[in-house]
C-alpha cells in the first residue's frame, strides 16, 4: 500500500483538521473543545469532540465552562484543541472591520497574554502523558505586528510541551482597507501548533 504524505499548507479547514487528526491522533476526533463557541471546525467529515465547553455556551447542549478551569481530572483526556481569540488592543478605524464585530477581542496584549497561558497550562494539567494538543493561532497587525504564533511555541514549551508540527491554513478572501497605505504583509494565514505533553 502506498504511504500518504501530507503537505503543511492548505486552503480548507477541514482537511487541515482531518490530516492533524489522521497523523498525531490515530485518526480520531479529538477528545475536548473547551473553546468551542459556533463549533464552525466540525463539519464535512470532521465529527464533534466528546467534550464541548465554553465560557458563553451558544447551544442548551454545550456545557459551562472556562478553558483556563475546566472540570476535568488531572491526566483524564488524550487530545484537546484551542482556538482562542488573537484580536487585541483594537483602535482608530480597525474597529469597524468586519472581524472586529464578530471575533471576542482582548483590551490589550497583557490580556491575549494571560488567556493563553492560561489555556495552555489547563490543557497541561488535563492531558495524559503524550496527550495531543491542537492550537490555533494568528498573527496580528494593528500598527505593528505581534509574531504570535512565536509566543505561543514559547509558552507552550516552558510549560514542558513538545512542539510535534505546525500546519498553516491559508485564507485569501480576507477583507483588506484601500483608504490606508499599507506598512506590513496582510496575514491571510493561521497556524495550528501540534503539542505533544
Amino acid at each position: 500500500m502506498k504511504e500518504k504524505h501530507y503537505k503543511s499548507v492548505f486552503e480548507n479547514e477541514q482537511e487541515l483538521l482531518a490530516v492533524l487528526f489522521d497523523i498525531h491522533n490515530e485518526g480520531k476526533t479529538i477528545d475536548c473543545d473547551p473553546m468551542y463557541f459556533k463549533g464552525n471546525f466540525y463539519k464535512d467529515g470532521i465529527d464533534q469532540p466528546k467534550l464541548c465547553f465554553d465560557l458563553n455556551p451558544q447551544e442548551s447542549w454545550i456545557k459551562q465552562a472556562d478553558a483556563t478551569n475546566l472540570p476535568l481530572e488531572n491526566n483524564s483526556l488524550q487530545s484537546i484543541i484551542l482556538d482562542p481569540p488573537f484580536l487585541f488592543g483594537i483602535h482608530g478605524k480597525a474597529k469597524d472591520y468586519y472581524s472586529s464585530k464578530t471575533h471576542t477581542i482582548f483590551k490589550d496584549f497583557s490580556e491575549l497574554e494571560k488567556c493563553y497561558k492560561g489555556i495552555l497550562s489547563e490543557a497541561h494539567r488535563v492531558l495524559k502523558k503524550k496527550g495531543v494538543l491542537i492550537f490555533k493561532c494568528q498573527d496580528y497587525t494593528d500598527s505593528k505586528t505581534t509574531m504570535t504564533h512565536s509566543l505561543v511555541y514559547n509558552w507552550a514549551t516552558e510549560l514542558g510541551f513538545y512542539a510535534k508540527d505546525l500546519a498553516i491554513l491559508v485564507k485569501p478572501n480576507k477583507i483588506t482597507n484601500p483608504n490606508t497605505k499599507q506598512r506590513h504583509l496582510r496575514k491571510i494565514h493561521t497556524y495550528f501548533w501540534v503539542f505533544i505533553k
